[in-house]
């Protein structure tokens, strides 16, 4: 019973770090965004109700403009902009760490669970 409850409370300790260490850390900024933003920042622009994920953003007196995501940076025909008026809330995120911290994550908790189940029995070369 003491081994179950062990278990448990790995499986719970993994699933709380899996929780916080995923995602692309989407935060709002603390002081309001009123200038460019760095080109390769991705943002998230919430408008009625929805979220667009831009970069290359610019944020004037007035409206919110940028390139899709998935377009590239240098594609001024592409950039949009939406009147600031309409603009819910604005995030920066960086998928990209996100994507690196959930692989460490993962390969963290493998590693811990293979250790975990060589101390409790594993012997090498029998």
């Amino acid at each position: 019973m003491r081994r179950g409850g062990r278990t448990q409370a790995l499986m719970r300790l993994g699933l709380l770090a899996a929780v916080m260490g995923c995602g692309a850390g989407w935060h709002q900024p603390i002081a309001p965004v009123t200038d460019t933003l760095p080109p390769r920042q991705q943002v998230q622009v919430w408008h009625e109700g929805k979220a667009e994920q831009w970069h290359a953003v610019v944020v004037s007196a007035d409206s919110v403009t940028g390139i899709p995501y998935m377009r590239p940076v240098a594609c001024d025909s592409c950039r949009i902009g939406i009147p600031r008026s309409l603009t819910d809330s604005i995030r920066l995120g960086n998928p990209v760490a996100g994507f690196w911290k959930s692989f460490g994550l993962v390969m963290g908790i493998s590693v811990g669970v293979l250790i975990a189940l060589c101390a409790s029995g594993c012997y090498a070369g029998t």
